[in-house]
């Protein structure tokens, strides 16, 4: 039998899920640095999708077309989509009833939705900026990078197992 209690930790875990799996869209992909972070050496950098470009020795009319893209609705697009986050959070963490908490997460989903939609619109556009040679150099930047992200990720997992291994009673 399921009590009110159960089905509301059932929908706050499902919540807490489902923003969960929504992350992927707020970050591009293969990325394997955090956005506008600093390497070991205090470079900016990382697999922002600015720094693939860096490597394409774009013109300077390129450079500025792409400047051009810059949509302003855009980032009120990703700050609805953080707002929607933080608001849900706050439901699950206050106890708020399931429909709000089902409102929060509805709204959340579709500023997620808004905020893919408006990526894929950019990188389209970036797309037709660049040259043939420029575009299969970037395919070819981007699978270097999710490959060396894959290498991380198995490695991290290895050594997760060896812990536990290890020490079964840790978390």
């Amino acid at each position: 039998m399921i009590t009110r209690r159960n089905a509301t930790l059932k929908l706050i875990w499902t919540a807490i899920a489902s923003s969960m799996l929504v992350l992927p869209l707020l970050v591009s992909a293969s990325s394997a640095q955090p956005r506008g972070g600093r390497d070991s050496r205090g470079r900016h950098g990382g697999d922002h999708p600015r720094a693939l470009l860096r490597e394409l020795g774009l013109t300077e009319e390129q450079r500025e077309e792409m400047d051009a893209l810059a949509d302003p609705s855009s980032r009120e697009t990703f700050e609805r989509a953080t707002q929607m986050r933080n608001a849900l959070n706050e439901a699950v963490e206050n106890g708020e009833d399931e429909s709000a908490i089902r409102q929060y997460a509805y709204e959340l989903g579709m500023a997620e939705g808004d905020a893919a939609v408006a990526r894929a619109r950019t990188h389209a556009q970036v797309m037709q900026i660049l040259t043939d040679e420029q575009r299969e150099k970037y395919r070819a930047l981007k699978a270097e990078r999710k490959q060396k992200m894959e290498e991380r990720k198995q490695r991290f997992e290895e050594r997760r197992s060896q812990r536990r291994e290890r020490n079964p009673d840790s978390f």
